[in-house]
């Protein structure tokens, strides 16, 4: 039998404990109930894949193009989550948003874009999460990973599986915008800021253990990406607060109350300073340490 038939286990060492989240899921949901969703998912294409194969037809993820796989995911977790939850229902509007609607909020459980509930995204990708628009709410992204080797017999793909279940509430600012290009078919696009990365992996509610180092540098990224431009003005406060300090100073004050570590901060620290000393804003004094020009 194809290996990519084979059902993935689901471990629930990946679920995250509750007081381990920075704030609390909406709507009744818990962690365990993502759990469940993923042994749903994998499920899904186990049983999918079997009778593909079994007709002789090409594996679910050959059959349909990479958005029409996304959507079966999504899905598929929409109708989980909506079981799981008493206040959510499955949004009845073809395409609408969000894909889960508090239970009663409108007419037949469908509207074309309402306010509320939660949206979920099916990626195989990381980071650089899209949408048809900035939106604020919760969102769930479920990031997969899809074997694609092209070096390997089809037979030998390793089956789709579920790598991790992000959950947060993102604003309007957590997204950028790209204005569709002018005589471009397609329409603008929305993409997951570093700051909306973030929320997103610091709300993770399961991780695949195996995935977890990946995740933890991941998280790590985003947070650096928030950072990256509010640092100078971090660091000069910092500097006009303590009246002098080295970059190791810096870097030890700074780094603990963002969660970043100090190797992977110190880089960045000593780019601000360069940036603020270009800016005639900060002095390397002789004796190594830096300071405000007043």
């Amino acid at each position: 039998m194809p290996r990519y038939i084979d059902r993935t286990p689901v471990d629930p060492a990946g679920t995250v404990e509750i007081a381990g989240l920075p704030v609390p899921l909406p709507y009744g949901l818990v962690p365990r109930d993502f759990f469940r969703t993923v042994e749903d998912v994998h499920d899904l294409l186990h049983d999918l894949n079997s009778l593909l194969h079994e007709r002789q037809y090409e594996r679910l993820e050959e059959l349909l193009d990479p958005a029409g796989f996304s959507g079966l995911i999504s899905r598929t977790v929409a109708n989980r989550l909506a079981r799981a939850s008493r206040g959510l229902v499955v949004n009845q509007h073809h395409n609408g948003y969000p894909d889960l609607l508090v239970k009663g909020q409108y007419p037949g459980d469908a509207v074309q874009r309402g306010e509320g509930g939660l949206e979920n995204k099916a990626s195989r990708y990381p980071k650089g999460w899209q949408s048809h628009g900035p939106r604020s709410g919760w969102f769930a992204v479920v990031q997969v990973h899809l074997d694609e080797r092209v070096d390997v017999a089809a037979h030998d793909l390793d089956p789709t599986a579920v790598q991790a279940v992000l959950v947060a509430k993102l604003a309007l600012e957590d997204w950028s915008w790209q204005p569709a290009r002018e005589g471009r078919i397609r329409s603008g696009t929305a993409s997951v800021r570093s700051s909306g990365t973030a929320k997103l992996r610091a709300g993770a509610v399961w991780v695949a253990p195996e995935y977890r180092p990946a995740h933890n540098r991941l998280t790590a990224e985003a947070k650096l990406g928030v950072l990256r431009d509010e640092l100078p003005g971090l660091v000069a406060v910092q500097l006009r607060e303590s009246g002098a300090a080295t970059v190791d100073q810096l870097t030890a004050s700074i780094g603990p109350s963002r969660g970043i570590t100090e190797a992977a901060l110190r880089p960045r620290i000593q780019a601000a300073l360069r940036k603020l000393r270009l800016e005639n804003k900060v002095r390397l004094d002789t004796d190594g340490q830096f300071a405000v020009v007043e």
